[in-house]
């Protein structure tokens, strides 16, 4: 079974370029999480903040 995260990156963040939402990603990765999807919240958001998706297996709890 796998567990899902959600992260919103403000598009402050995103103004110069992209390497702030790229390391947030690896840090994710680093903590075993693997990226499933990257855009953009435009529908509910007029700012247009960047949503990445993550997902990782469900550790067994005993």
């Amino acid at each position: 079974m796998k567990e899902y995260k959600v992260v919103e990156i403000a598009r402050k963040y995103l103004k110069a370029d992209y390497s702030f939402a790229e390391a947030a990603m690896n840090a994710e990765a680093a903590r075993g999480w693997e990226v499933v999807s990257v855009s953009f919240d435009l529908a509910t958001d007029i700012r247009g903040n960047m949503v990445i998706t993550f997902a990782r297996e469900k550790e067994c709890e005993a």
